[in-house]
């Protein structure tokens, strides 16, 4: 077997690689802050970018069989990635967490919901268009 040798990083690397990090945490959803909510018995996460999440303590399977008095310790990780409770050993991922809890349709809906409240001038143009045109079709129910 040979020595491996790891190639030098440059200067210019190291700084390009600093600069990526800077932007990616300047610009990357995390936990800014998270709390208890003893009386709805529910997290709230507010992130970096402003939105907040808050969601019942049994939707987190972690958090479950954890006593509401021990909940109020709950803490961000020091990067912002994930929720910890150190008394009882769990760390949650913010975007696993965020993930989980928005499905599919979820997402697809709320993407549809911001297409259609969208007004531009081609929206305008196609729905007149189609409007001239009798409008959308009907649908037909299928016969199986």
């Amino acid at each position: 077997m040979g020595t491996v040798k790891n190639p030098t990083t440059t200067d210019d690397e190291l700084r390009r690689a600093i600069e990526t990090g800077r932007n990616r945490r300047a610009t990357e959803r995390r936990a800014a802050s998270v709390r208890y909510d003893p009386v709805k018995d529910a997290i709230e996460i507010e992130l970096t970018d402003g939105a907040g999440v808050r969601l019942p303590r049994a939707m987190v399977e972690e958090f479950r069989d954890v006593p509401p008095a021990d909940m109020a310790k709950l803490r961000v990780s020091p990067a912002g990635y994930g929720i910890r409770l150190d008394a009882h050993d769990v760390n949650i991922s913010v975007h696993g967490l965020i993930g989980a809890l928005a499905t599919t349709a979820d997402m697809a809906g709320s993407l549809g919901k911001i297409g259609g409240a969208a007004r531009t001038e081609a929206k305008r143009v196609s729905a007149r268009a189609n409007g001239a045109k009798g409008g959308r079709p009907r649908k037909i129910p299928q016969v199986a």
